[in-house]
């Protein structure tokens, strides 16, 4: 129940860094895989949009996108552990469209 407090706060706090300054102290959360992608698809509904292996841990990195909210998470993990990179809001996906 304490990570999805952590989430959950996660989720509500960035619409107030819009305005803030770029910020690079900011916490990351990890608890175990299985349960943040849980929370991540039950709670918020979010599917994975991308992912990829790093290339030095053999870790993967995943992005999950709800598409009607426009919320996103990211994801670096691996089977036991998961840590949430990122949070967001107005997500858009570019692959595809002309510039």
């Amino acid at each position: 129940m304490k990570h999805l407090v952590v989430v959950a706060f996660l989720f509500s706090f960035t619409s107030s860094i819009a305005n803030a300054q770029f910020r690079y102290d900011y916490p990351i959360v990890c608890d175990k895989t299985q349960k943040l992608i849980e929370s991540l698809s039950s709670n918020f509904k979010e599917k994975v949009s991308w992912a990829g292996r790093h290339v030095d841990d053999d870790s993967m990195y995943s992005l999950w996108v709800n598409e009607r909210t426009g919320s996103w998470t990211l994801l670096k993990m691996n089977p036991e552990v998961a840590c949430i990179l990122g949070v967001g809001e107005e997500s858009k996906f570019t692959i595809g469209e002309n510039t």
